[in-house]
């Protein structure tokens, strides 16, 4: 499996406690296609252009299990564009035709939380209803919502919660409960993700997976390429405070590099403040000037501008989750020089890029002469086999059929169980009183007083008997 840590699950509850009578799963689950329902978050749709990196990654999954032959329901945005059976999430319309304008103040919510609390308690209704109708094996929420997680409790090991950002206050809510013993799952999308959430619960590690092979790669040698296109850097994402901007902007400046900037403004504050004065101090240099905006591009352009890159610039100062842009600069073969912050150093190896110290300026800018050292086909062979949607639905599918498997067993060691109880409560009620074996045994407690009526078997004694009526209750 491509995925990192071994296979455990939430706690050492056993699994039979979390046993859905009406949901038998067969031992034989490795080879028959899986029942799956993913739960996306609501606010914005499954389909591109994505709205964000968790959009992305939610369909990339979807889409693969999809591929793979196994049944996926998505509960997500109505306008998402899925290849699997999509059940759209109530509406905004919906909510508001049905609940009373004033209704959140009532209840002491904005209008916006009980939108999301209704939405999810619709979903994991219907997700519940079907999995009492047998059709449903494994739930997997992406929701980043308290309301799954503790509804979730319902389906025990066969409900997965994945976590994709850092503890924000809705998750916080759940984890403060699930946190004295839980037997759902959870993984997260990188070990530093699995660090911060286990003081509330453990998890295993899936590392997300981008569509490698729908990007173009570049694998000639740096000299090569620098002598096609010059020694030119690349910086993408979105334009704001934490994504550093600003500072992959001054150590070109001090250098003396050449550096392309893509990305939506989505700080216009943080852009006028402290980016756009940059890019107006470097257009006083006329033709020599080092640095070009070139706005919201799309993956494609994105993908050229990676190919043409002798490397990809990565300023961000918080602790990203994973990371999107170190794994498709690695897929376009193209390294990376980039802040140890997050993820970015189980992503980015020695082989693939150069990581340095958060901020750390000395460092950062001598990495640009050894970049060249980097070998442009390591970083897509790292892409391809660590980066890939491929592994990342390979890990998710274990943990799924490692836990049906678990749950399976478990389910027939219990029917065993009960049979051999049964067994063994028919057992103690065959004797004969009379020690004659061809007699009938006692079938009723009137059986029994008639028989100590009738005084046979003296030896009986009132302890036995007392055992046996409570048996017979």
């Amino acid at each position: 499996m491509s995925f990192s840590g071994s296979i455990s699950y939430a706690n050492s509850v056993e699994l039979t406690d979390t046993i859905n009578p009406s949901h038998k799963p067969s031992i034989e689950t490795s080879d028959r296609p899986l029942r799956i329902a993913i739960l996306a978050h609501c606010l914005y749709p499954i389909a591109q252009p994505y709205a964000g990196g968790l959009e992305m990654i939610t369909q990339l999954i979807c889409d693969e299990l999809f591929a793979q032959g196994h049944e996926v329901l998505l509960y997500a945005h109505t306008d998402s564009c899925i290849h699997a059976t999509l059940v759209p999430l109530l509406t905004r319309e919906e909510f508001d035709a049905t609940v009373y304008i004033n209704e959140h103040v009532s209840v002491g919510m904005s209008r916006e939380e009980m939108y999301q609390y209704l939405v999810y308690q619709d979903a994991m209704r219907d997700i519940i209803e079907r999995d009492e109708r047998g059709e449903i094996d494994i739930v997997h929420n992406h929701s980043l919502h308290h309301i799954p997680m503790m509804t979730g409790q319902a389906f025990g090991a066969r409900f997965f919660t994945t976590f994709h950002t850092p503890i924000f206050p809705q998750l916080r809510l759940a984890l403060l409960t699930l946190r004295h013993g839980t037997q759902t799952q959870f993984t997260a999308i990188s070990k530093h993700q699995q660090q911060l959430f286990s003081e509330f619960v453990p998890s295993q590690v899936v590392y997300n997976g981008i569509d490698v092979e729908s990007f173009d790669a570049n694998t000639d040698c740096t000299d090569n390429l620098t002598c096609e296109h010059g020694e030119v850097y690349f910086w993408y994402g979105r334009i704001c405070p934490e994504k550093g901007t600003h500072l992959a902007m001054q150590y070109c400046m001090e250098a003396g590099k050449k550096l392309i900037i893509a990305g939506p403004k989505s700080n216009e504050a943080y852009f006028d403040e402290q980016v756009a004065p940059l890019l107006a101090k470097d257009n006083e240099n006329g033709a020599q000037k080092l640095f070009d905006y070139v706005g919201h591009v799309t993956k494609d352009e994105v993908n050229r501008y990676l190919c043409k890159a002798t490397a990809m610039l990565f300023t961000s100062t918080w602790d990203e989750p994973y990371g999107l842009t170190l794994a498709e600069s690695l897929a376009c073969g193209t390294p990376v020089i980039g802040f140890d912050v997050g993820a970015s150093a189980e992503i980015v190896t020695p082989s693939t890029g150069i990581i340095v110290a958060k901020e750390d300026k000395d460092a950062f800018i001598k990495g640009f002469a050894n970049i060249k050292n980097i070998s442009r086909q390591a970083c897509r062979e790292r892409a391809l086999n660590f980066c890939s949607v491929a592994a990342m639905v390979e890990g998710y599918l274990a943990l799924y059929k490692m836990v049906l498997y678990k749950t399976a067993v478990a389910a027939n060691h219990q029917e065993k169980s009960f049979d051999n109880q049964k067994d063994g409560h028919l057992a103690m009620n065959s004797f004969n009183l009379n020690n004659d074996k061809s007699k009938p045994s006692i079938a009723s407690v009137r059986g029994l007083n008639n028989s100590l009526d009738s005084g046979s078997n003296s030896t009986l004694n009132n302890k036995a008997v007392t055992i046996n009526l409570g048996e017979q209750g």
